[in-house]
C-alpha cells in the first residue's frame, strides 16, 4: 500500500493541473467575451439581423405595405437573371469602379507626394485639398450640377469663351459623358480623404531610403516608382478596397444629380433598388437585387484581400 501512495498523489496533482488550466481558459474566455459582447450585440442587431432578414424578404412576393407575404422561393432571383435593366445597372457600377480606380489611386498618391514635399504652407494645402471631404454629398451634388449646367455652367461658358463651342455639351444628358462626369464629381468629393491616408503612409517611409537613392543618382520618377509605391503597398490596398466598395454601393450623388437618368444611362444597382422598392412597390424584388449586390461586394472584398495576402 505504501508503494501505491505516490502514484495516487501524482494522479491527483495532474487532475488539479488540468482543472486549473480549464478554469483559466474559462476565465480568459469570460474576460474576452465581456469586452467583445457589446460590439457583437450591436453588430448582430444592426448588421447581421437586417442582412438575414433581407434574404428572408427576397424569398417572398411583398409590396411593402400588405399585411400578408406570399412565399415564392427563388422566383425573384430567377427573374433577376433575365432582367436586362439590372445588368445594365451592374455594368454601370463596374464602369464606375474602373474610372474611380483610374482617377483616384495614382493621381491622389502623386498629389500627396507633392504636398509632402512643400516646404511652406503645407498645412494650408492639406486643409484646402481636404475641404471637399467635409461637405455632404447633397451639397456636392448640387454644386456639380451647377458646374455641368449646359447653359450657365462654368465649363461650357469657358469652352465657348475660348472658341471651343463644339466641345460644350449637356454633360449629364449624354450617354458617353454622364458616367465620367459623375465619377469626376465623386472623385472631387473623396480624394481629400484618400490623400490624408497616403500622407500618413508617406510619413512612415525611412528618409535614408531616399538618401541612398540620391547617392545612386536615382531621379524623382525612379524614387517614386521603386521606393514610394512599394512602401505604400498596405495603404494602397486600403484605398483600393475603399474605392471599390464606394463605387459599388454609391447612391446619394447619382440620385441627386441624375436619379439614374437620362434613360437609365447612369443607373446603378443602388438607384435601381430604390426605384424598384419605392416607385414600383416591389420590395421583395428590390431586396433580391440588393442581396445580389451585397454578395458581389463581399466576393470583391474577399478576392482582393486574398490576392493581397498572396502577393505580400
Amino acid at each position: 500500500m505504501n508503494m501505491n501512495l505516490p502514484t495516487v498523489n501524482v494522479s491527483a496533482q495532474n487532475q488539479n493541473i488540468v482543472r486549473g488550466q480549464r478554469n483559466n481558459k474559462i476565465k480568459r474566455f469570460a474576460v474576452i467575451a465581456s469586452f467583445l459582447s457589446p460590439a457583437l450585440i450591436l453588430y448582430g442587431v444592426f448588421m447581421l439581423y437586417p442582412m438575414a432578414d433581407a434574404v428572408r424578404y427576397s424569398l417572398f412576393d411583398w409590396n411593402g405595405a400588405s399585411p400578408t407575404m406570399n412565399f415564392v422561393g427563388i422566383e425573384n432571383y430567377a427573374r433577376l437573371a433575365t432582367d436586362t435593366l439590372f445588368f445594365r445597372a451592374l455594368g454601370n457600377n463596374l464602369l464606375w469602379v474602373v474610372l474611380s480606380l483610374t482617377l483616384m489611386v495614382i493621381p491622389t498618391l502623386v498629389l500627396a507626394v507633392l504636398i509632402s514635399k512643400v516646404k511652406r504652407g503645407k498645412t494650408f494645402f492639406r486643409a484646402a485639398f481636404y475641404l471637399p471631404s467635409v461637405l455632404s454629398l447633397a451639397v456636392v451634388g448640387v454644386l456639380w450640377s451647377k458646374i455641368y449646367d449646359p447653359t450657365m455652367g462654368p465649363i461650357n461658358i469657358f469652352l465657348r469663351a475660348v472658341g471651343f463651342d463644339f466641345m460644350a455639351r449637356n454633360w449629364l444628358g449624354e450617354q458617353m459623358f454622364v458616367i465620367p462626369a459623375l465619377v469626376i464629381a465623386s472623385t472631387w468629393a473623396f480624394y481629400g480623404l484618400y490623400m490624408i491616408l497616403f500622407l500618413a503612409g508617406l510619413q512612415s517611409i525611412e528618409p535614408q531610403m531616399y538618401e541612398a537613392a540620391d547617392i545612386d543618382g536615382a531621379g524623382p520618377i525612379r524614387k517614386f516608382w521603386y521606393i514610394t509605391v512599394p512602401s505604400l503597398r498596405n495603404t494602397m490596398n486600403v484605398v483600393i478596397s475603399m474605392v471599390i466598395i464606394h463605387a459599388l454601393k454609391g447612391f446619394a450623388l447619382i440620385w441627386i444629380m441624375t436619379q439614374g437618368g437620362p434613360f437609365y444611362m447612369s443607373e446603378v444597382v443602388s438607384t435601381l433598388v430604390y426605384k424598384t422598392a419605392f416607385s414600383m412597390n416591389q420590395v421583395s424584388y428590390a431586396t433580391a437585387q440588393s442581396v445580389v449586390l451585397g454578395i458581389i461586394i463581399i466576393i470583391f472584398t474577399i478576392g482582393f484581400n486574398y490576392y493581397r495576402e498572396r502577393t505580400e
